[in-house]
């Protein structure tokens, strides 16, 4: 698993449920916009990891890899 804000190897996670290394445990990553609609995205877990997922899903199938 990556941390969110860094893209190293996370250890923790933050006051969100987000993965982070050990340098940003107190920090809270920011949520990008969707690339396909613009709406905010959410940090969720699949098969392969960690990504940003469209929030509008199953209306939009925007995903953003960590």
């Amino acid at each position: 698993m990556k941390c969110v804000i860094c893209g190293s190897f996370a250890t923790n996670y933050n006051e969100a449920e987000q993965p982070t290394c050990s340098r940003h445990t107190k920090e809270k990553a920011k949520a990008p916009k969707c690339p396909v609609c613009k709406h905010e995205t959410v940090l969720r877990t699949g098969k392969w990891g960690s990504f940003w997922g469209c929030r509008m899903y199953p209306n939009c199938v925007g995903t953003i890899k960590i």
